[in-house]
């Protein structure tokens, strides 16, 4: 059975859910945020801007892994790491073997994805919590790589022989971000309505069940996790050209977890949650810049909140509204009255 259904069986299942999804108040306010980063370029200053664009770049960022950890259920802890290894191939391909840039980040998502299967196709023999524990120790070994190899890397003050797109213009390369991203994720929804999602989905749940019905799960998690790879990579490749320098930071363990606190405060297993997360996540981070103690506490505190009450993220919040009362009396009962 293919892994992808026929061009026309799946661009009718697109039409059906995506207007299904449009016509929900979280479609309307989703419509609105791409309306309003369509035109921001006409009233927001460079700074605002700049906000912007890093936020439409960890949006893909985010929802690749979300691809991942919220479709299939595996855990990986090397998206940070291949994001990193997308920005490196980025720009070491322009800056040394004269590719044109504006096609540079995909051949850094092609690389990312390549440089996925050496691990891929260990960890997803073992499953469950072993895909964490081996995907962060190659994580580690590309962290590593990329402080040891200066001759390639730059080593721990990185890499910074590349030029800026459009000249340093940032409206155009505004532009040139969100077409990519907006592509991509349309690309992605696609993938997730039509059976490739439906078998993720599978999967998570029940990887025997999902193979009894004559799905080979194995070759199914593989195609997934290295077109969840090349997104991170592609996301790498825009952001190593928003910064104009890419170092070892990028592939720390630090940014993976933002990765994924931005996904799971957002939505875990939803296509907006990364979103939602990820503006979420960062303006908290915008407004708190400077005092980092508080944005930890102030993060952490956001974790516990959604945990408790949100379980399914800030983009389940209207599904589970219901639980959410629920939820809040069960905890009036147990939280002793003052003086009892």
């Amino acid at each position: 059975m293919p892994l992808v259904p026929t061009s026309s069986v799946m661009l009718s299942r697109t039409k059906e859910r995506l207007w299904d999804d449009l016509t929900k108040p979280r479609g309307i306010l989703l419509s609105l945020g791409l309306l309003f980063a369509l035109i921001a370029p006409l009233f927001l200053q460079d700074f605002q801007l700049s906000i912007i664009l890093q936020i439409i770049i960890f949006i893909l960022a985010v929802e690749s892994w979300n691809l991942l950890a919220g479709y299939y259920g595996m855990f990986s802890f090397t998206h940070a790491a291949l994001y990193g290894v997308g920005a490196y191939a980025t720009v070491i391909a322009a800056a040394e073997y004269g590719v044109p840039p504006l096609i540079t980040p995909f051949i850094g998502g092609l690389i990312a994805g390549l440089a996925s299967l050496p691990i891929t196709i260990v960890a997803l023999r073992l499953g469950g919590a072993y895909i964490a524990m081996v995907t962060l120790a190659y994580a580690e070994i590309i962290y590593l790589a990329a402080i040891t190899f200066r001759d390639i890397t730059g080593g721990p003050t990185g890499y910074t022989g590349f030029n800026a797109l459009f000249g340093g213009n940032r409206v155009l390369l505004y532009y040139y971000v969100f077409l990519i991203v907006a592509v991509i994720m349309i690309a992605q929804y696609i993938l997730l309505v039509s059976r490739f999602g439906l078998v993720a989905r599978a999967i998570r749940e029940s990887e025997d069940a999902a193979q009894m019905l004559g799905n080979n799960t194995y070759r199914h998690k593989l195609v997934g996790f290295f077109i969840g790879s090349a997104f991170a990579g592609v996301a790498g490749g825009l952001q190593a050209y928003n910064i104009l320098i890419i170092s070892p930071p990028m592939l720390e363990l630090n940014q993976m977890i933002q990765f994924m606190a931005m996904n799971v405060i957002g939505g875990l297993g939803t296509f907006g949650g990364p979103i939602v997360g990820v503006v979420v996540v960062f303006s908290i981070a915008e407004l708190l810049r400077g005092i980092i103690q508080s944005r930890l506490l102030v993060w952490g505190l956001l974790l516990i909140v959604i945990i408790l009450f949100f379980p399914t993220g800030i983009a389940g919040v209207e599904v589970k509204r219901e639980a959410f009362t629920k939820r809040l009396a069960q905890l009036r009962r147990k939280i002793p009255k003052i003086g009892r």
